[in-house]
This record gives structure tokens, sequence and C-alpha cells, in this order.
């Protein structure tokens, strides 16, 4: 008990000394935090989103840009992002661009790579690509297209038409504006909801592209995965390439699974090669957890897998009592700092969902005193 104190102690000693910028120990590099697209509508959204981030001692921002096919910046490729309900006025990336650099703050652009669309009820834009393109969404090998539901129908990595559009987006990004990193999310399987007796993709086209890349006369599910990770590694590949092309000195990270196996052989995300064949520069493995035994297990893990200063471990804030919060703050030193999800655990949103109770804003009140 005598011990568990002393580390509470010393763990709230160190999130202090990190937010106030003093203390024993040096700040790490990064004190993130995720800004989903529900946080913000209008431009003084931005602002006191940037504005809170600022005052509480964060260092970095992962500003979500792109949620499900749509765009929370001025696009030509895709439509304006669904919680803005078409032209805000004012370009939420551009603006909140502007309001890191007043405020010091490193500015990632947060970007959902395969989905396209969540929800039970289609877009309401024509121009959304589900509409557009409807091969672009995944089917089986019975031609079922994977059905709308509460989670989301994603992209089928393996179309060449989908990998170029992909890049198309993430190049207009990194080109038109001057952003810090650019985050990658949902860059794996989304196989949530997944009849996993069927075979995704397996329409004809997937299958023939399948059989031409060495995949036989039959599917062959293990191979085929094997085959679908790769496409998804390929992507990432290119993305790298053309993306620090367009934007020399860009940081590129992504969100992963929170452990290196599961990553790879749940959800197709190679993110271990990913950072050895320097595709990516850093890893925010989401280990949202209470546990805090879990927490260290998973991170663990992480760092026999890959450097640990090409770690940045992602802390799930919304699970937690104020009090749980500074031993994984603790645990994840001698990393490139860590990162919290999200906002709206922290602050007052402008989330819809955002419980707002009065046991939920002292709730959230608390967790901020403990940074």
């Amino acid at each position: 008990m005598k011990r568990a104190v002393g580390a509470m102690i010393l763990a709230t000693g160190l999130v202090t000394g990190l937010v106030a910028g003093c203390g024993g120990s040096a700040p790490p590099a990064t004190r993130g935090l995720w800004i989903t697209r529900w946080d913000y509508v209008t431009a003084a959204d931005v602002d006191r989103c940037l504005d809170e981030a600022a005052r509480h001692g964060f260092t970095d921002v992962y500003f979500q840009v792109r949620g499900q096919a749509d765009a929370f910046y001025r696009s030509d490729l895709e439509p304006w992002g669904h919680q803005l309900q078409g032209d805000p006025g004012y370009d939420p990336l551009e603006r909140a661009l502007k309001r890191a650099r007043r405020r010091g703050l490193r500015l990632h652009a947060w970007v959902n790579v395969y989905p396209l669309w969540r929800g039970l009820e289609p877009p309401t834009a024509p121009d959304h690509p589900l509409h557009r393109h409807p091969d672009w969404r995944l089917h089986d090998e019975h031609g079922q297209a994977q059905p709308l539901n509460d989670h989301y129908v994603v992209a089928n990595p393996t179309d060449p038409a989908v990998q170029a559009h992909l890049l198309a987006v993430m190049r207009d990004i990194c080109a038109r504006y001057r952003i810090d990193g650019l985050h990658l999310d949902y860059v794996r399987f989304v196989s949530e909801r997944l009849d996993q007796q069927r075979l995704w993709p397996g329409d004809p086209a997937s299958l023939a592209r399948w059989h031409a890349a060495g995949g036989g006369d039959g599917p062959g599910r293990l191979a085929h995965r094997d085959w679908v990770r790769q496409e998804i590694t390929q992507l990432v590949s290119r993305l790298s390439d053309e993306c620090r092309r367009a934007r020399p000195g860009l940081e590129i990270s992504a969100a992963v699974f929170r452990r290196p196996a599961l990553a790879r052989d749940a959800y197709l995300q190679d993110a271990v090669t990913w950072l050895e064949r320097g595709l990516v520069d850093r890893l925010l493995p989401m280990i949202y957890t209470r546990d805090a035994a879990l927490f260290v297990a998973d991170l663990a893990s992480w760092r026999e897998a890959v450097p640990a200063d090409r770690l940045t471990p992602g802390i799930g804030v919304y699970l937690h009592e104020p009090a749980e919060l500074p031993p994984q703050l603790e645990a994840s030193r001698g990393h490139t700092g860590w990162a919290l999800f999200a906002f709206e655990s922290l602050f007052e949103s402008v989330n819809p969902e955002q419980d707002r109770s009065e046991e939920a804003i002292a709730r959230r009140r608390a967790r901020r005193a403990a940074l």
C-alpha cells in the first residue's frame, strides 16, 4: 500500500512538473491531444480547442480533418464534413493552423484513411464518395456490400481507384497546408462489423487482382489476408513518399492497435514494418484501458518490437477517474511523450454526445486538475 501511494505521489508530481514546465524531470517531446471532428463547428470553437490545449501544457494537437470520406477543410475532392452541415464559411484546418502557430503548438492533420461512412442512414450529400463510387465499398464473395451499421463501412483497400483517391486527398492536404504532421488513423482493415465467415473483399475484380498477385485458383483465407495486409502497407508506402515530397520535413504518424501482434494479425496493420522501413516516423499505440498493469504490459510489447523513442503511447482519458491518469503518464516516460484521447473528455465541447451532467463536468474538471 505504501509503495502504491508513493508511486501515485511520484506520478502526480511528474504531471505537475510536465505542465508547469518545471520540476525535476525534463518534459517529454510530445504532450499530445486528439481533437475530434465533433469538437468544433464554428471558427470560435476551433480557437477555443487550440487555446485550451495550449493553456494546459500540450505541445501537439492531432486535429481531425477527415472522418468518413469528407473534408473539414476546403477540398475539391470530397464534400464538407457531415458535422459542419455544409460550407461553414471558414476553413477549419487553416484556422486551426493559424491558432496553433499563435499558441506555439505543433499541428498534425488527423485523417481517417479507409472509412467511407458511419451510421445506419446514408450521407445526404449527393457527391459523397459512397454515392458516387458504390463499387469502392467492400463486397463479399456473394456480391453483397458491407451493410450500413453503427460503425464504419469502409473502402476496399485493394482497389486501385480507392488507393489513387486516397493518395490524391492526402497529397492535397500536405501540399496546400503548412501542417507539422500527417496523422493516419483507421489505416487498417476495419473488420469490427464484418461477417467473419465471408471473404472481404471477395468481389470478382478483387479476386482477379488477388489471383494475379499469385493467389492461385482458390481464395485461401490466410494468404488472402496476407495480400490485403500487403496492399495496406503499399498504400502507406506511397502516401509516405508522395506526402513527404509535397511537404518536406513532414512528420508522419499512425494510430495503431494496443499490441503489435494484434495490430498485424487481427487488423492487417503491419505497423512494425512501417516503422522499420521509415514509412512512418512515429507510432501512437491506442492503449485505452483503466488497468495500469495491462497498460504497462501492452506498452512493453511495443517496446520489444520498436525503439522507445519512436513511440508515443495513447491514453484513453475518457475511461479514467482522475487518480488513474498519473500512473499511466508515469509509465510513458522514456518514450516520445504521450497523447490523450480526447478533447471532449477533458474540456467542455460542442460535441452533441458529451455528457453535461454536473457529475461529468466535475469529472472533467478533476481530470484537468490531475494535469
